[in-house]
């Protein structure tokens, strides 16, 4: 006998167990319970930005010009050739005050930040080797991408500079 629509009847129970249609149908079920899965683990873990206001303060460093040009200062950031992790390598900041004349004094830290891990961010003083030059000699505990922040605090004024990294295994 044929059904509604010219199909015998129990040809349905037939088509829902065919393997063809089953995989379809485990497939889809699989995909649908691994987003919802994404879904729940993004929403209880937070981002674990390395500060809490990143997008207020972090894109000041990363996309801000200074607003008057002629004070500002000439800041660079050197990383080693080769930055790897484990391996104690010198970094050197270099500064020049708005005037082209080298930094004569002052202090310099430098910031390393890890976007994916706040527990494995540090700071280090650095050391001035000469005018307007500063090195620290420093380990980076972990490979992958990290910011790094070098500023310099000389008669109350802060200057800053970032730099990007990746640092090999």
């Amino acid at each position: 006998m044929s059904g509604e629509y010219g199909a015998p009847k129990g040809r349905l129970k037939e088509d829902i167990r065919n393997p063809w249609f089953l995989g379809v149908v485990g497939l889809v079920a699989v995909a649908l319970i691994g987003t919802i899965w994404m879904s729940v683990l993004a929403f209880s873990h937070g981002p674990q930005l390395v500060v809490e206001d990143y997008y207020e303060t972090g894109k000041n460093y990363f996309h801000k010009a200074p607003e008057d040009p002629s004070t500002a200062w000439r800041m660079n950031l050197m990383p080693p050739a080769k930055a790897k992790a484990g391996e104690v390598q010198p970094w050197r900041l270099y500064a020049v005050s708005h005037d082209g004349s080298p930094l004569a004094s002052g202090t310099a830290t430098l910031f390393a930040y890890r976007p994916d891990d706040v527990s494995a961010d540090f700071s280090m003083p650095m050391k001035q080797s000469d005018a307007g030059q500063f090195v620290a000699s420093l380990s980076f505990p972990l490979p992958g991408t990290w910011d790094l922040i070098g500023q310099v605090v000389t008669e109350g004024e802060r200057h800053d500079v970032s730099l990007r990294v990746f640092i090999a295994e």
